[in-house]
This record gives C-alpha cells, sequence and structure tokens, in this order.
C-alpha cells in the first residue's frame, strides 16, 4: 500500500474507509451485499474508520454500499468482454503501451480496451499515472475510449472534467462531460465518494467538496460523507470548507466517537472565527460563529444510562405519534436514535448508555420507556437524564432513577419554547 502525499490511501483491493448504507438511502439506490467489493484507497481518517465500524455494529442489518468504481449494474467492468482473451492488464503496463505507440491515443486505447481484460479498477489506476506525469490528453482519451466502448462508470465523468481542463480542452466539451455524469450517477451517494477521493489525489479540493456537498444533501445522515468532507477540507487548507464539514459533524454525526468529534469540530470552529477576527474581517467571524451556535442547537438530549449486563431499550415517542429507537433510528423531523447499547452476557460491571437527539423539537409531550429485556443492571436501576436546549444560555438537566421492572417504564417529557 502506497501512501499519497495527499492524504489517500491507494489500495489496488481495499478501502481503508468502508461506508455502509441502509434503509436512510432513501433517495439514492440500494444495492445488494454480493455485488459489491471495497476497492480503492480514500483519505486516511482514523476516526473515519472508526465510525464506520461502529455504523456496521449497530446496524441491524448493515449492507456494504457501493464504495467502490466497478458498477455493479455493468457486467463489463466486473466480468471481461468476451473479447478480451488476453490476461488482465496492469495500470502501469497499459500507459507504457499507450505511451510508446506511434498511433493516436484514442485509437490505440479503444483498441487495448476492446481486446484486454481491463478492468474499471485498472482504468482508474492509469488514469492515476497520467495525470501524474502530467499527460492529461492521454488521460481524456482513456476515459473517453472506456466511456465508447460502454465500460463507463460513475466517477469517470468529474475525472474526465478535471483532466479537459489540465488539457486545455474546449469549455463547451467539459461542460458535457460534467451533464453525463450527472444523468449516469443520479442519487449515487457510493459513486459520489468515489469521485471525491479521486479527485482528492488530485489536489482538485474545489471539485471535491462540490461532490461532497451533493452526497450530504442526497443523505445528511450518512457519517462518513461528513468525514470524508472533514478530511478533504482540512487538506484544501479553505476556511469556509473546514467550517462547513464541521458544522455538519455537529449536526449529523453521532457515533462512539461523537463526542470526540464533536469537541474536535468545535474547537477548530472556534479558532477560525478567532484568526479571521485577528484578521480584521469581524463580520465574518461572527458569522462563522453564528453558524456554530446553529449547528450545536440540541432542543432534547435523552441519556439512559445503567451499570451491568443488562441489555435496556430506549423508546422515545414524540407528539407527532412517531417512536424512535433502535428499530427507528431516525424520525422524519430529525431526531435520531444516537446510541444502542445490546449489554453483554459476562460483563457485569461496564458503565452502559443509550441516547437519544432531538436538535429542533417540536413543543408538546414526549414520552420516554425504558424497557427491560434481559442480563442484570445494578441495584436493579437506571437513569434517566433530560438535557433541554443544549449548548444555549437555557440549558437545563434533570435525572429522573428508574426502578427497572418487566413492565415498560414510562416517563413523560415536556418541551416548550
Amino acid at each position: 500500500m502506497s501512501q499519497i502525499s495527499t492524504g489517500v490511501q491507494v489500495s489496488p483491493k481495499v478501502i481503508c474507509t468502508p461506508v455502509f448504507c441502509n434503509a436512510r438511502f432513501a433517495s439514492a439506490p440500494t444495492p445488494t451485499a454480493s455485488a459489491w467489493t471495497l476497492h480503492r484507497g480514500t483519505l486516511n481518517d482514523k476516526a473515519t474508520s472508526h465510525a464506520a465500524e461502529a455504523l456496521m455494529r449497530r446496524s441491524t442489518q448493515p449492507l456494504p454500499c457501493a464504495l467502490i468504481i466497478d458498477d455493479p449494474q455493468n457486467e463489463k467492468l466486473r466480468k471481461p468482454s468476451p473479447k478480451a482473451a488476453g490476461q488482465p492488464a496492469s495500470a502501469k503496463k497499459l500507459v507504457d503501451t499507450v505511451l510508446a505507440d506511434p498511433r493516436p491515443v484514442a485509437k490505440v486505447w479503444d483498441e487495448i480496451l476492446t481486446s484486454q481484460a481491463v478492468t474499471s479498477a485498472v482504468l482508474s489506476d492509469a488514469v492515476s499515472i497520467l495525470h501524474e506525469r502530467k499527460k492529461y490528453d492521454a488521460a481524456v482519451e482513456a476515459i473517453q475510449s472506456a466511456v465508447r466502448n460502454d465500460l463507463a462508470a460513475a466517477w469517470m465523468y468529474d475525472v474526465l472534467a478535471l483532466e479537459m481542463k489540465l488539457a486545455e480542452r474546449p469549455a463547451p466539451e467539459i461542460a458535457r462531460a460534467l451533464e453525463s455524469r450527472m444523468d449516469f450517477a443520479n442519487s449515487d451517494i457510493p459513486e459520489l465518494l468515489i469521485a471525491v477521493a479521486l479527485l482528492s489525489r488530485f489536489e482538485a479540493w474545489d471539485e471535491a467538496m462540490r461532490i461532497c456537498r451533493e452526497a450530504t444533501e442526497l443523505n445528511p445522515d450518512l457519517s462518513e460523507s461528513w468525514l470524508l468532507a472533514r478530511s478533504v477540507a482540512d487538506k484544501s487548507k479553505n476556511p469556509e470548507h473546514r467550517v462547513w464539514a464541521r458544522c455538519g459533524i455537529l449536526k449529523h454525526v453521532w457515533n462512539d466517537d461523537s463526542d470526540a468529534l464533536h469537541d474536535e469540530a468545535r474547537k477548530v470552529i472556534q479558532e477560525t472565527a478567532a484568526q479571521i477576527d485577528m484578521a480584521g474581517d469581524s463580520p465574518q467571524a461572527e458569522h462563522i460563529r453564528t453558524q456554530l451556535r446553529k449547528a450545536s442547537r440540541i432542543d432534547l438530549m435523552l441519556i439512559l444510562r445503567w451499570v451491568g449486563s443488562a441489555d435496556l431499550d430506549l423508546l422515545v415517542t414524540q407528539p407527532n405519534g412517531e417512536q424512535c429507537s433502535f428499530k427507528n433510528r431516525f424520525t422524519t423531523d430529525g431526531a435520531r436514535f444516537a446510541h444502542d447499547d445490546t449489554g453483554s452476557a459476562t460483563d457485569g460491571s461496564a458503565k452502559r448508555y443509550e441516547q437519544y437527539v432531538c436538535r429542533i423539537a417540536e413543543n408538546g409531550e414526549y414520552k420516554a420507556a425504558v424497557r427491560f429485556v434481559l442480563g442484570k443492571a445494578a441495584g436493579g436501576i437506571a437513569t434517566l437524564e433530560i438535557i433541554r436546549h443544549v449548548g444555549t444560555s437555557q440549558e437545563s438537566r434533570s435525572t429522573q432513577t428508574i426502578k427497572l421492572t418487566r413492565e415498560d417504564v414510562q416517563i413523560p417529557i415536556s418541551v416548550a419554547e
């Protein structure tokens, strides 16, 4: 595995930061588990990796998503073409062959892609090599040949547009490439994240951040999109990108590492505002602080805590009648079940918790229910911490001790402005 200076790890087989999807991909096509292979390197971020692993553990049926270059709908990308009789090609060998051939580059690529077993993964490596060698025209022809020969993948269009710019191709050609990408990869978050990783390798930070914004708009509850955006933003050194990504983390990233992630996000945003203030742009600094206050807003947070091996469930019924729990982690009004603890058959001294978060809570009565499932809780009790208006001057906290029984224990909670 090689380490690129941009922070992108490149591996011929494995993505260091896997992404998982579930039914929350409301607007994106959900793949089948057998279709996906975790293939290409993405930004190296320890917190991102931990978040992905935590997401997989907590999901009832986690499903590896399409964070690949190969399109599962295109059999030609996953299986050699019947015309491809040769052995699978390597990226470096392809590049050397193309550059050594005196014929037009487009013709050479067409011949290769119709006679050899060239996967999308190998082709992407070849494009990366050509980019690093500043052979932008050859990179453009490689991608265009893949498209002509029915080997297109969504990542190609973003990279094609970038290579066309570097090759100084006419603006209308570049615009057509971007339009084709939108048709090809519409609402496909995993494909967008692939494009982010590839563009980051080329230090095309603005283009990568534009796609990060697309991905987070399609599904703001996918933590990996925000963590990837943070990595790209930091590499770009653009204050606007860094603040935007961290505000997104404060709003949408809730996992086992969220406390540390949120602390880091607040620290970076505050430091950025201070630096801009010192540079003499006080209005912009205050705007950033306003963004931080809005991103930090949580009207209602519930934390169920207990000690022991017991498995307890926290269920919250909202004023609109919708219930939030480990079975329904996201509600239509933006509340989320942030942490589920399934207990343990052996660890009787562990400190456990479940957490519910509602950033913008509707006025009315919320009904929290504590359900005893199995195991033992120290003293046969649990505590429910109720926090209103988190992070504001109106923040209030209260704690209720709950005697566990075989029946659900109901706790009414009123919310009012």
